[in-house]
């Protein structure tokens, strides 16, 4: 006698599959909403966790006038330490939660999952970052500060909507270019000449100039030196080469670089170099006495 064995039919196995997809899709967004909210708890430990790094680092100042801060600024040093410095060295420490080849301290705090530090006014520096449209911020006083600020933490509304980033739905994107390239200090310093990826051009070492050689069309626009046999203006717009800022000049006035011999590469995106034989990091416009790896 024959049995009849029954099986699922076409329609049962569609109504399997969709049960699974619903339970699928559900947990994969429990589980995005958990990874978020770890990693948001990791940048506001990040921007507590700078402060209470700055405010240390500062207070040695207060105990000592010979003492040195943030590894090599010195107390007794008539300039209060740059955001690149102070950046440089939280750096070292702190991890950005949602991209770990991205700062996790910068200068815009539309970065996302990054602290942002500015100058509030001298000596003073604005820390902050931003979740949604909502930034969270809190100043850090320090010995060169020409007026103190409330270090009560505050609230407000922030539109990153405008910003190159976008803390809420978009990944940290390029803050400069090529094209948009400004001197990351306002003084004399150590430059290269780079293409538009920011390879240094074969033979062209680095160049001691002031201040005026790094503004793209500015009085330095006629300045050219020779490429395969053309000239090439990289004080200008619309070439294909840019003179740019490595490090800027020591308080003695001395300029130096590590970049001779085509030993650099520039990343117009945030402004820092690579010094090719070490592989470290630098912020540009960060001078010898003071400047730091930051990867």
């Amino acid at each position: 006698m024959r049995k009849n064995i029954k099986g699922f039919t076409l329609i049962e196995l569609l109504v399997v599959v969709a049960i699974l997809s619903i339970l699928s899709s559900i947990g994969v967004v429990g589980y995005n909403k958990y990874t978020t909210y770890a990693k948001n708890a990791a940048v506001k430990n990040n921007f507590e966790s700078s402060q209470k790094v700055m405010n240390n680092e500062f207070a040695k100042c207060d105990l000592n006038k010979n003492a040195k801060i943030f590894n090599n600024h010195d107390c007794n040093n008539n300039s209060a330490p740059s955001t690149n410095l102070i950046s440089g060295y939280l750096n070292n420490q702190l991890k950005n939660p949602y991209d770990q080849n991205t700062n996790a301290v910068s200068t815009n705090p539309c970065i996302k999952g990054s602290v942002s530090i500015t100058n509030e006014n001298t000596g003073t520096y604005k820390v902050g970052y931003a979740e949604e449209n909502n930034l969270s911020s809190t100043f850090v006083n320090s010995s060169w500060s020409t007026t103190k600020k409330n270090t009560t933490t505050i609230s407000s509304e922030i539109n990153c909507s405008n910003n190159q980033s976008n803390t809420s739905t978009a990944s940290s994107k390029p803050q400069g270019s090529f094209d948009t390239y400004k001197p990351p200090y306002d003084g004399p310093g150590a430059g290269i000449i780079v293409d538009k990826n920011g390879n240094m051009v074969p033979g062209q070492g680095a160049h001691a100039c002031s201040a005026d050689c790094f503004k793209t069309d500015g009085p330095m626009k006629n300045w050219y030196t020779m490429i395969n046999g053309q000239r090439v203006y990289p004080a200008r717009s619309g070439g294909e080469y840019r003179f740019v800022m490595v490090e800027g000049a020591s308080r003695s006035g001395n300029i130096a670089s590590s970049c001779s011999g085509g030993n650099c590469k520039y990343n117009f995106a945030d402004n820092t170099y690579t010094v090719i034989n070490s592989g470290k990091i630098y912020n540009a416009g960060d001078s010898i006495d003071n400047r730091q790896p930051i990867n």
